[in-house]
């Protein structure tokens, strides 16, 4: 799941979604979408963003957008803070319309422009509202496809350069990229984000927690406690195995056990130091990731005593 963003550096990459407060509609008819596409350009325009797709919903929207300065905050305050104005004048409303702050991915810069183009360009096939990407007209994907119906202010080159130089080559190379994504829908690429933030190699990943690692403790800045360094799996076993008093040579495959020890540590390495569910049910014992999913659900919504062993051993594992 996407997290609140407070990573910013030069140069950064990310997918940024922002959603109707409640899940309601951020746009009621054309005229909103209108000006919500216009407040994206102005916005892109002051900020020197690089946005390299974007698509407008009902009531949410996606940006993939490159920050040369880091201003992600800044200009997602300009863009949806100007647009809420707008809207809650127009239709004689107060308050909030988005639902609290952004979320969204910090990507790598290599590897992953295609498949994050795809993912939102298929949003309004996805969501039932047309039949191919293209036909939308919210967003940036009509421009990638037709010369024609392209926006002078998103920056198209980087996703087509991976189809070679020829743009017009490039166009229907990509149409057909879009096309293969509807005839098997791919799984969603932010599936596999670290700590559901940080979408990349390991090597990326190491290189934004050693940049997190040099800032201090921040209390606005929650990904700092997501993203430092965390324990190996070894030891996240070994001191929930100590406290509970088992062996964790117990868990393995094919040794059925309910133990709330392994739940525990299942949680701690999944949702707390965010191990892949993979990983975790491998080390584990555990037959796939759906039953890495159930341990971490049991400890969710398990008693309050068992939360609060988990919470101390977390604290003892980050120390």
């Amino acid at each position: 799941m996407a997290r609140p963003l407070r990573i910013e550096f030069p140069g950064a990459l990310y997918h940024v979604i922002s959603r109707g407060n409640e899940r309601r509609a951020i746009v009621r008819d054309e005229a909103d979408r209108r000006k919500r596409v216009d407040w994206l350009r102005r916005t892109v325009e002051t900020y020197g963003w690089r946005l390299h797709a974007f698509v407008l919903m009902n009531n949410h929207d996606h940006l993939f957008v490159e920050t040369p300065e880091a201003n992600l905050s800044a200009g997602m305050q300009h863009y949806n803070g100007s647009y809420t104005g707008y809207f809650n004048r127009r239709h004689r409303r107060a308050g909030h319309l988005f639902q609290g702050r952004f979320k969204g991915h910090l990507i790598e810069e290599e590897g992953y422009f295609l498949e994050v183009s795809r993912y939102i360009h298929l949003n309004p096939v996805r969501a039932g509202a047309v039949g191919r990407p293209e036909d939308w007209p919210w967003g940036s994907s009509p421009g990638y496809v037709r010369g024609a119906r392209k926006l002078e202010w998103v920056t198209y080159g980087r996703v087509l350069g991976e189809f070679g130089r020829a743009a017009s080559q490039a166009r229907r190379s990509y149409g057909r990229f879009l096309r293969a994504g509807l005839e098997n829908p791919p799984a969603s690429p932010f599936g596999d984000a670290f700590r559901g933030l940080l979408l990349g190699s390991s090597a990326f990943v190491d290189r934004v927690r050693r940049l997190l690692d040099e800032k201090p403790e921040d209390p606005g800045i929650p990904e700092l406690q997501h993203l430092r360094r965390r324990p190996t799996l070894e030891r996240i076993m070994a001191v929930v195995a100590e406290h509970f008093d088992v062996d964790p040579a117990e868990w393995v495959p094919g040794h059925r056990s309910n133990a709330a020890a392994r739940a525990v540590a299942a949680y701690l390495a999944r949702r707390c130091f965010g191990y892949p569910a993979t990983t975790v049910a491998a080390a584990l014992g555990y037959r796939d990731h759906g039953g890495v999913g159930g341990a971490v659900r049991r400890i969710e919504r398990g008693t309050t005593q068992l939360q609060r062993t988990a919470k101390r051993l977390e604290k003892l594992l980050s120390t």
